[in-house]
């Protein structure tokens, strides 16, 4: 019997172009000893977009769509829409209750591009721990959000990991109660954060993940890669198909050649102008503003939580 992996993504009709070069990237380096099974987490994909992402179904490799309104729909006037995070952020948050068949399961943001079979994060052993995680490269590149992470959130920014590539135990997520404990923080503090998803995570999970290699997860930046470079994640504003020199782009192009949509994605990298670009580091400008503004809220999760000795 052939081993399963599930895969999830989050995604807008915005975004399919991009997860579908990351589709094409997962294809290519699958094994035909693996069943694939691909998720797409949504609400508003359009018919035409699906049946071109389904286009890659094959024997062990299929793709379908998990509609989430009816968890999120009750949630909207709850959820933070905060910078340039969308309601799909949050999606990831149901996948334990969602998909009870699964023990286990890898979450995908779409801007990533795979270099290796996703079957070998899949087998990583995560027995005890709630995920396996690479840690948030940005967070020690700058005092500013090594700072934030020590002083809005609460904790040590070294165990602080980004949640755009997971590997999921679900088993644990249940007994443990994730998504609930999440709802109840989320309706009861709605802490003040930069990337809500990503921060109650790492409170949840805080002391049980299990931290891998950068190799998993390498955003752009110039650090060395730890182990194998495995997965290329094109985190924040920098990315391959608007800027010319970003760290590892060369990989997404590689893939985006063979994707249905590579020609709307070379126009947009061609349209991309000096004003986007200046519009982009007034984003960057805008998250740091929001940082400074924090240090004088009361509805941070040190305030709010760690320093009145609350614990999970």
């Amino acid at each position: 019997m052939k081993k399963t992996v599930p895969v999830f993504f989050a995604c807008n009709d915005n975004y399919v172009p991009y997860l579908d070069v990351a589709l094409v990237s997962i294809k290519a380096h699958a094994s035909k000893d693996v069943d694939y099974v691909v998720t797409i987490l949504q609400t508003e994909i359009s018919e035409e977009h699906k049946k071109t992402l389904t286009r890659h179904d094959c024997e062990n490799f299929k793709v379908s769509f998990y509609d989430v309104t009816k968890l999120v729909e009750p949630l909207k006037g709850t959820l933070p829409d905060v910078f340039y995070y969308s309601l799909a952020a949050y999606y990831r948050l149901f996948i334990e209750t969602a998909f009870p068949e699964y023990e286990k399961a890898i979450y995908l943001d779409c801007d990533v591009i795979l270099l290796t079979d996703i079957a070998k994060l899949y087998d990583v052993d995560v027995e005890g721990y709630l995920v396996g995680a690479v840690y948030e490269q940005n967070t020690d590149r700058d005092p500013k959000f090594t700072n934030y992470v020590t002083d809005i959130i609460g904790i040590p920014y070294y165990t602080y990991f980004n949640s755009g590539v997971m590997l999921m135990n679900l088993k644990e997520f249940r007994k443990f109660g994730v998504r609930d404990r999440f709802l109840n923080m989320l309706t009861t503090y709605n802490f003040d954060c930069l990337a809500p998803d990503q921060e109650y995570i790492n409170v949840i999970c805080s002391g049980r993940v299990k931290y891998l290699p950068n190799g998993w997860n390498k955003h752009s930046f110039p650090d060395p890669v730890e182990g194998d470079l495995n997965l290329c994640h094109y985190a924040l504003a920098h990315k391959p198909w608007h800027y010319a020199d970003t760290i590892n782009g060369e990989y997404f192009w590689q893939y985006a050649k063979s994707s249905a949509y590579y020609e709307k994605i070379r126009s947009e990298f061609e349209a991309f102008t000096d004003e986007d670009r200046a519009r982009d580091y007034q984003g960057f400008l805008q998250i740091v503003e929001g940082i400074k503004r924090m240090y004088s809220s009361e509805r941070t999760f040190k305030k709010l939580w760690f320093d009145r000795g609350m614990n999970l």
